[in-house]
């Protein structure tokens, strides 16, 4: 089998074209490329067009004219097509959609009851990253104009059961995820609800809850 060398310099460039693209795939409904542009057109071409392409086993590739319709793609959902998620990370490359999964999805995430002295960047950056990995915060919550919740832009990983509640100093916080109702937190994966959970496989977890300062200590000691 021939095997082909490229060097550094000549995968930067076959690369270049698509570092400030994402991959995109509704989750649970096949959808055609011509509706899925129009779709994405009217959502995100606001300062520029969009191309999508389809990548196969219904993923698809979206360029971007503007860096302001990229990033407003990228933070400014979820998103939700025929009231269907619509998955998107950022391009990697050699991402291969035949063997692809879906193990990150970008999701607005709220956190009811918070008090307001909480209302800091790094205090909220440090809930959201135990969560996933924050991106933004929203403005109303970064400018302090609203108190019955604050919200963030969070990265998930998917593989990893999704956390339903925290602590600050023993008082416990839960976790809500807009956009994913299908999240049984006796499990905390996307996919099963209590209707369709296998029952003989439901594990509850002991002391669903984080504490930011045990999550502190550990990060310290690992460093």
């Amino acid at each position: 089998m021939y095997n082909f060398v490229i060097n550094e310099a000549g995968l930067k460039k076959l690369r270049h074209p698509w570092w400030d693209t994402l991959i995109v795939k509704l989750l649970g409904r096949r959808i055609s490329l011509p509706v899925l542009s129009r779709r994405l057109e009217s959502m995100w071409s606001k300062q520029g067009s969009i191309e999508v392409i389809d990548l196969g086993n219904d993923y698809f590739i979206v360029k971007f004219f503007s860096q302001e319709d990229l990033d407003f793609a990228l933070t400014g959902g979820p998103w939700r097509i025929c009231y269907y998620y619509l998955a998107l990370r950022p391009w990697k490359p050699n991402f291969n959609p035949v063997e692809a999964t879906i193990d990150y999805i970008v999701a607005w995430v709220r956190l009811p009851g918070l008090a307001i002295e909480y209302y800091e960047e790094e205090m909220l950056k440090k809930i959201g990253n135990i969560l996933g990995r924050t991106l933004k915060l929203d403005s109303n919550t970064a400018d302090k104009c609203r108190g019955k919740f604050s919200r963030l832009c969070v990265e998930l990983d998917l593989t990893e059961p999704l956390v339903s509640q925290y602590s600050i100093n023993g008082v416990r916080y839960t976790v809500e995820y807009e956009g994913l109702h299908n999240i049984y937190f006796r499990c905390g994966m996307v996919g099963h609800d209590k209707f369709n959970y296998p029952k003989s496989n439901v594990h509850e977890k002991p002391g669903n809850g984080i504490d930011l300062d045990d999550k502190k200590k550990g990060d310290e000691e690992g460093d």
